[in-house]
């Protein structure tokens, strides 16, 4: 079976309080582990600049997530998320190459280890 690693840049609106942009990334990271993935990492950029004003906003909360999957679908079904979360007004996932999925691997194997889980 093949293994995925994506990025997913999202950004959030940027009038969330700080309780509800925590619980907005964590309804995300709930999707993610609906759809098959498993969150490795989540990196918080917070509030910056937008390059150009996306529904009346010119800021943004950008958040960082490295997820690991084995589904063909699901990058489909987490944008598909994201298109009808009110949240998340910008959202980009990628697939990363081999040569970028090694230290990610290698991150990834130490958190299951860690935590008790197998493959």
């Amino acid at each position: 079976m093949r293994e995925y690693y994506y990025e997913t840049v999202y950004i959030l609106r940027p009038t969330l309080s700080d309780e509800e942009t925590e619980k907005a990334i964590e309804k995300v990271n709930a999707s993610i582990e609906k759809f098959g993935g498993k969150v490795i990492n989540v990196d918080k950029w917070g509030k910056k600049q937008l390059a150009y004003p996306i529904d009346d906003y010119d800021r943004g909360y950008y958040v960082l997530t490295n997820v690991f999957t084995r589904e063909r679908d699901f990058v489909k079904n987490l944008e598909n998320f994201f298109r009808l979360n009110e949240d998340v007004i910008r959202y980009l996932s990628f697939r990363l190459k081999p040569s970028q999925v090694k230290a990610l691997k290698e991150k990834f194997e130490k958190s299951e280890e860690e935590s008790g889980e197998s493959k």
